[in-house]
């Protein structure tokens, strides 16, 4: 027990050939025993899994081990299905290969594999190691997924539709919803597109040429009222409708402040309920515009339902009930998309995790930790939540979202309290020692990438090396560029650069290229080419620098 490594390295690798209450699950790696030495695996007619092993028999209990037996080999079962050895070794097995979840795939190694609900084990080249099965699906890996519809994806670096790419005449990226209307989409980003979906799955889509009138710019979600037959839009600053033959549109209200923008939130009986800042806005043809309630901060989302309106803050949830009083719900931290799994539960996206918020029980729980989610980023299809976040989309049963957050609840042994009191209930006397511990562990992590580094370079490398080569690749520059180029790995890259992330150096850097280009009065497309942004995005930062 003595021996074994727990190893913080999330592979967000899809288990092949596992197919889990209908869905498909990827794994992490999240121990490995490298002693004694692990002959092989298998799992017995009662479904635990068993480990020969140079030391004895084990029973694999999740991620530890309990010793069973001192025999010694490989493990057979025999033809009443008890465990038994094979003192000569087994020289074959027909076992599929799962490799690919292995460090080093491309080694050459025998490899044992078996599986329980929540674990799978893998004994190869002498060590074992456990992966615990994720409740949850990742698509779109690397990429930054912003939103997602039935049929479409956008990412910052395209437009998919089933999963293949856009090119030619569709947005390079999307920052907007993309929404699925009376047999159209209608994709909004820094402009507004439509396209009629009734053709069928044939591509190219045929777009439709927006009504003149009303500026589209920064246009980020819409929705169709069947009781005015038209459809209401958002933009930065603006409501605006268009009717329902796409022919006419107009303005509603527009915001004066700088600050804040309009949020459409949906629509109550004959109302369309939008936030403009910190206010909620009522709109009707009758009543026109009327402002509901004012909170302390500017809304980002919210949920409207017959009897409540739902109202999200960055720091908090709010509540409106019918009879015109505000209640907060909770505190929150960096929080900006709400969306309705049931009647009582809620999945709230924030920059730093992903939560299920409890309406009947006031229970906020988490259900990914630590991953950056993108804004609009929430979409629920059937029993499927779509997540979108900066490293891809993830996909988890919405059914089983209660049982995931008590999974996790009772693997950080967090007893149920919310994510941010748990600081508070830390006593002064331990963080003293929970700090030595940390800074001794960082100490020996230090050292280890430090040791990687020396070992997997072809040569030595500094930071100035990674900027020379980011700056002479920066149309295609990513984090696996750089790990491909100087053959290290990622947790090096990001030593060498803190305190900023890989992914905001390069930014960075693409933007100094964007505003030394601009004052040089270089196109956009030029400028495009050279950073690797799209013309959109590069005229959308001249904008922004204009005001």
């Amino acid at each position: 027990m003595r021996y074994w490594y727990k190893i913080i390295l999330v592979l967000s690798l899809a288990l092949s050939g596992m197919d889990i209450r209908g869905q498909l699950r990827d794994t992490s790696l999240f121990t490995l025993y490298s002693r004694p030495f692990f002959f092989n695996v298998l799992k017995g007619e009662e479904g635990q899994v068993f480990a020969g092993t140079s030391e004895g028999i084990y029973r694999m209990d999740g991620s530890s081990m309990v010793k069973v037996d001192e025999r010694i080999g490989y493990l057979m079962l025999n033809n009443q299905g008890k465990l038994t050895i094979d003192s000569n070794g087994i020289k074959y097995h027909d076992q599929k290969s799962v490799a690919h979840l292995l460090p080093y795939p491309d080694e050459i190694r025998d490899e044992y594999h078996a599986g329980t609900e929540d674990f799978f084990y893998i004994a190869a080249g002498g060590k074992m190691h456990v992966y615990e099965i994720l409740p949850y699906a990742l698509q779109y890996r690397n990429h930054s997924v912003r939103t997602a519809s039935s049929n479409f994806t956008g990412t910052y670096s395209g437009l998919y539709y089933r999963g293949q790419k856009l090119t030619e005449g569709f947005p390079k990226f999307t920052d907007g919803h993309i929404r699925e209307i009376n047999g159209k989409v209608f994709i909004c980003y820094s402009d507004l597109q439509i396209a009629d979906l009734r053709g069928g799955d044939s591509l190219p889509l045929t777009w439709k040429t927006l009504p003149s009138g009303v500026d589209y710019s920064y246009i980020s979600d819409i929705l169709y009222s069947r009781l005015h037959h038209q459809y209401f839009f958002a933009t930065k600053n603006k409501l605006g409708s268009i009717d329902h033959a796409l022919k006419k549109s107009e303005a509603l209200y527009t915001r004066k402040e700088t600050s804040g923008e309009v949020v459409l939130l949906g629509e109550d009986r004959s109302s369309i309920l939008f936030a403009s800042g910190k206010e909620l806005m009522r709109y009707s043809p009758l009543e026109k515009l009327k402002s509901l309630a004012s909170l302390p901060d500017p809304i980002l989302d919210g949920h409207i339902s017959t009897l409540n309106y739902y109202l999200l803050c960055s720091n908090a949830l709010y509540v409106m009930r019918s009879d015109g009083g505000v209640e907060k719900l909770i505190d929150l931290k960096k929080a900006h998309t709400i969306l309705r799994i049931s009647d009582a539960a809620f999945a709230i996206a924030t920059d730093i995790g992903l939560f299920l918020y409890n309406a009947a029980s006031g229970k906020l729980s988490e259900l990914i930790r630590g991953v950056e989610f993108n804004r609009r980023g929430l979409y629920l299809e059937g029993d499927r939540l779509h997540a979108c976040s900066i490293n891809g989309m993830y996909i988890l049963d919405a059914k089983h979202l209660e049982q995931l957050a008590d999974r996790i609840e009772k693997t950080t042994g967090s007893g149920g309290l919310p994510f941010y009191l748990l600081p508070m209930l830390i006593a002064v006397g331990m963080v003293a020692i929970i700090l030595s511990i940390l800074l001794y562990r960082s100490r020996r992590r230090l050292s280890r990438i430090l040791e990687e580094a020396q070992r997997s370079a072809t040569k030595p490398f500094i930071k100035e090396d990674i900027e020379t080569f980011i700056r002479e690749n920066l149309a295609l520059a990513s984090l696996k560029s750089v790990t491909d180029r100087f053959q290290t790995t990622n947790a090096v890259i990001y030593t060498l650069l803190a305190p900023e992330k890989p992914g905001a150096f390069i930014n960075r850097l693409r933007m100094d290229e964007v505003i030394r280009m601009r004052k040089e009065k270089k196109t956009a497309r030029e400028i495009s080419e050279q950073t690797g942004f799209s013309e959109s995005y590069v005229r959308k930062v001249w904008n922004q620098g204009e005001q």
